[in-house]
């Protein structure tokens, strides 16, 4: 089964590397064919199978045998990964593997189908805003509106409420604002230098996507990612320290961190922090 998800993560991958570079020229997403970036030509359906044709090809186009670019196959196996990781989280203790008692309910479909939804949205942001420097609100406002529905759709069928801020969709709204908020905040007090628009968005996502104070979480990962890279890119000379790095792509990994390793970092909050949520 977690096969089944890694073959399907795959083949939506390569939809997904098409959709990132197709938001930044502005081409048609849906009706348009594949083609080479260089010489247009259509790629044939055999030259279109995820990951193995571009080993096949050696990373050139059948046509003009110019490079294409290893983010392709890359997000196709980021896609499948995480695809094959939702897989094993909701699947991997089913019946058929554990016994009968453990049923999949209704719920659990939802909440599955957000977690795969999610998975395509963070990694459209992430490549995105690494090669663009700009996270899209073609992408993030829509998102934000699907996770904001799936937070309502938790709360109403819990026991806690409005007033709560354990109740899903107050968690959600709180988190949300908070981390827009905090960016908001950088923006100001550097003038722009530090953060960017985009960054306010997708906090305000991350914040709706995980709730209070799981938010905190993700941003310490983010940033705490983010340190290490941008040392690691200066030591080796690839940026400056007054060169720009996107901050989606580490708040990103940030969310799906604490979306993979809940209950993981709950225990450590909770028996050293005292951080109950």
């Amino acid at each position: 089964m977690v096969a089944i998800f890694f073959i399907a993560g795959l083949i939506i991958g390569s939809f997904l590397g098409v959709v990132s570079w197709r938001l930044k020229t502005a081409e048609d997403i849906v009706w348009e064919r594949s083609h080479c970036p260089h010489c247009k030509k259509k790629i044939r359906w055999y030259d279109n199978i995820p990951l193995l044709s571009f080993i096949i090809l050696w990373g050139q186009c059948r046509d003009c045998k110019k490079r294409i670019s290893w983010e392709y196959p890359l997000i196709e196996l980021v896609t499948g990964l995480l695809f094959a990781a939702v897989a094993w989280k909701f699947l991997g203790t089913l019946g058929f593997m554990a016994g009968p008692e453990r049923i999949f309910t209704n719920g659990d479909i939802v909440d599955m189908s957000f977690w795969l939804f999610a998975v395509c949205y963070l990694v459209i942001i992430f490549f995105h805003d690494l090669d663009f420097m700009l996270i899209p609100d073609a992408v993030v406002y829509p998102a934000i509106l699907v996770t904001l529905g799936y937070q309502y759709y938790k709360y109403m069928g819990g026991p806690l409420g409005i007033a709560s801020l354990k109740a899903p969709i107050t968690s959600a709204l709180f988190a949300a604002f908070v981390a827009a908020l905090f960016f908001f905040l950088l923006i100001w007090m550097s003038r722009g230098k530090w953060i960017g628009g985009g960054d306010v968005k997708l906090g305000f996502l991350a914040g709706a996507m995980v709730g209070w104070p799981k938010i905190l979480f993700v941003l310490f990962f983010a940033y705490m990612i983010g340190a290490v890279a941008s040392l690691i890119l200066i030591g080796t000379k690839k940026k400056t320290w007054k060169s720009q790095i996107p901050f989606g792509p580490f708040l990103v990994a940030g969310i799906l961190i604490v979306m993979f390793f809940s209950e993981q970092i709950q225990f450590w909050a909770n028996r050293y922090l005292d951080m109950r949520y």
